[in-house]
């Protein structure tokens, strides 16, 4: 069971949303230089339906706040999140003290862009 923005303990599990990866071209699916995380597998589904890859090559992958943290998708710490995955990356960004910009993407805010700053983010033990 996932658990979507509650609060335990353990907020590194939270799962904020869920990317697609081509498993061919080995990287993720991006908006622009973003890593793209839609809020639930559905919406991951419908972002493969609009991807230039095979969906034989496709995974889906969980992404939790712990993840992002770690610079999932080595993007930078730049995501372009869909609104109810932002809406849960933001009310932990608020518990937590970690900052970071967002607008909304091309003028549409169902697709936040979102960059957390730099010194919020650790190196992934498993790069």
């Amino acid at each position: 069971m996932e658990s979507f923005g509650l609060m335990s303990t353990d907020a590194s599990h939270v799962v904020i949303g869920y990317s697609v990866f081509d498993t061919s071209e080995e990287c993720y699916e991006y908006n622009e230089n973003a890593c793209l995380i839609a809020a639930t597998l559905d919406g991951a589904k419908r972002v493969l339906s609009n991807a230039m890859m095979s969906p034989q090559d496709a995974e889906f992958h969980s992404v939790s706040w712990d993840d992002l943290l770690r610079d999932f998708g080595c993007s930078g710490g730049e995501y372009a999140m869909e609104a109810d995955a932002f809406a849960r990356f933001h009310k932990l960004a608020q518990e937590h003290g970690v900052s970071f910009e967002a607008e909304a993407d091309d003028g549409d805010e169902s697709v936040m862009v979102v960059e957390i700053h730099r010194r919020f983010l650790t190196p992934d033990p498993d790069r």
